[in-house]
């Protein structure tokens, strides 16, 4: 004879399963860094920016994103004049107005952010909620569970080309910028870091195989031997306007900077991946693994990287 269950008690394992499920899927999303990588969306308010920045409020959702972080040219054309520039209305707060992306936003300076007012961008930091921005260059780390933690670095890449040093008139504000103290602060950073994960944003490539810009012979001189000096395992940018994933040696390197505009993506040996297309970086990371998908206009993932976390030093 089969047990008889009443309505009552059914209803009750149902809602210790749901409740299972509820507690569990909480567990998993507080033992990871969850957030989105945007390059190049100073786009003046134009569709195309609009279409990523649609897509963005989605992914973020889904994922239930912690906060944004943006490899540069947060302003196209001359940059932004003024923290009061009017523009920061009508490109910032009014494109990226989705709930989900109300949560911390932590920019990186590109090289027309240099052209126009770099420390506008940085004291917009006291009239907005979301907008983290102290200085020129600067690190933050961001919990991945109760105990470990991801080390996020921006640079200031623009004081390190040559091309922008030599400009006339000063055109980009390098005047009184050195990238040697840059460089030395980035040793000093990781040399005392105790972060499970480390990831280092800039605005240019470190290698690229775009051909509007491709590699920065400067950056690779100087930048990328500290990196791998302490095995920093990513290195994320735009300033070329495509998706493209590399990899040299035990470095992932991630180009983002589809945020408003595409070009010509271009392919060599070390491209794993390359489409100029509109996108954005999707990032998520547990002690073990980093994860990052290219996520397009039509929320589609264009293509996904797993990296396992680096042994830890005895």
């Amino acid at each position: 004879m089969k047990p008889h269950c009443s309505p009552q008690h059914v209803a009750s394992r149902i809602v210790v399963v749901v409740l299972f499920i509820l507690v569990a899927t909480a567990i998993s999303w507080s033992q990871s860094a969850r957030f989105l990588v945007l390059s190049d969306w100073g786009g003046f308010g134009s569709n195309d920016q609009k279409s990523v920045a649609a897509a963005m409020g989605k992914e973020a959702s889904r994922i239930k994103a912690q906060f944004v972080l943006t490899a540069g040219d947060n302003y196209h054309g001359d940059g932004i004049a003024s923290a009061d520039d009017v523009r920061w209305k009508t490109e910032y707060e009014d494109v990226y107005a989705a709930p989900s992306l109300q949560i911390p936003w932590y920019p990186s300076l590109g090289n027309h952010d240099n052209v126009g007012s770099a420390s506008a961008e940085i004291l917009y930091s006291t009239r907005s909620k979301r907008w983290k921005f102290p200085s020129r260059y600067y690190a933050h780390e961001e919990p991945i569970d109760q105990k470990e933690r991801l080390l996020i670095i921006h640079l200031d890449t623009s004081p390190f080309v040559g091309e922008y040093l030599n400009a006339r008139d000063d055109k980009y504000h390098l005047k009184g910028q050195d990238s040697k103290k840059q460089v030395r602060w980035l040793d000093s950073v990781l040399s005392v870091s105790h972060a499970r994960w480390t990831l280092v944003v800039g605005h240019h490539p470190i290698y690229s195989a775009a051909p509007k810009h491709g590699d920065t012979k400067e950056l690779i001189g100087s930048v990328l031997p500290i990196l791998q000096k302490y095995h920093v395992p990513l290195y994320v940018c735009g300033h070329d306007h495509v998706l493209q994933h590399l990899k040299d040696g035990s470095m992932d390197f991630f180009v983002c900077g589809g945020g408003a505009e595409t070009r010509e993506a271009g392919n060599r040996a070390d491209v794993v991946y390359s489409e100029g297309k509109l996108g954005f970086l999707s990032v998520s990371v547990t002690m073990d693994k980093l994860k990052v998908n290219y996520v397009g206009v039509d929320d589609n993932v264009l293509h996904s990287a797993e990296i396992s976390a680096p042994r830890r030093s005895k």
